[in-house]
């Protein structure tokens, strides 16, 4: 059996990870610390630079994700800045800068990283369409509060954690990807 250690401080994100690959054969550790977050417009690198780092500091295998909103009448802001945005602006600040805008339409890009020590990252990529509501509502991040998912009437922020954790498990193909890669190893 692989033992991977999911390195996050999201408990959601990680009751989603442990449930998408529940029928794989992997023993997962949760861990938090924290990595270096290049500046940068490529999730990917993100993703693998913090892979590498948490990787060589742990010295074990390690699976990092990171993830850029790209709400497309902002061109593509705040892309892989999603987390600075989650601290500087308030989600009403975010929608003051869509009043007036038709296209409310944006991209979730994921990417999970695989790192052993000593070794090249491996990575995994999904996309999600998705929008921006015309008001903010419900608890969480500045994007949980304003982010409508597809098959969705309501911003993430009002959804019930369980419900998402489920959502999450079986929409991600970043981790199903990762569970049939583990079988090759």
């Amino acid at each position: 059996m692989n033992k991977v250690t999911f390195i996050t401080g999201n408990k959601y994100k990680a009751d989603s990870f442990r449930k998408a690959l529940s029928k794989y054969p992997v023993d997962i550790e949760i861990e938090k610390i924290e990595t270096p977050e290049i500046q940068e417009t490529d999730v990917v690198k993100v993703a693998e630079y913090s892979a590498k780092y948490a990787a060589e500091k742990l010295n074990k295998p390690i699976v990092v994700t990171d993830a850029g909103i790209y709400i497309k009448s902002l061109n593509d802001f705040p892309g892989s800045f999603q987390k600075f945005m989650n601290k500087w602006f308030t989600p009403t600040q975010i929608l003051q800068l869509l009043d007036g805008v038709i296209d409310r339409s944006a991209i979730a890009v994921e990417c999970l990283s695989y790192c052993e020590p000593d070794k090249k990252p491996v990575s995994f990529l999904s996309e999600a369409s998705c929008r921006i509501a015309l008001k903010a509502e419900g608890n969480g991040s500045t994007i949980d509060q304003i982010i409508i998912w597809p098959d969705m009437d309501k911003v993430q922020g009002l959804v019930d954690d369980d419900v998402m954790t489920d959502y999450w498990a079986k929409q991600n193909t970043t981790y199903k990807e990762f569970g049939e890669y583990l079988l090759t190893k």
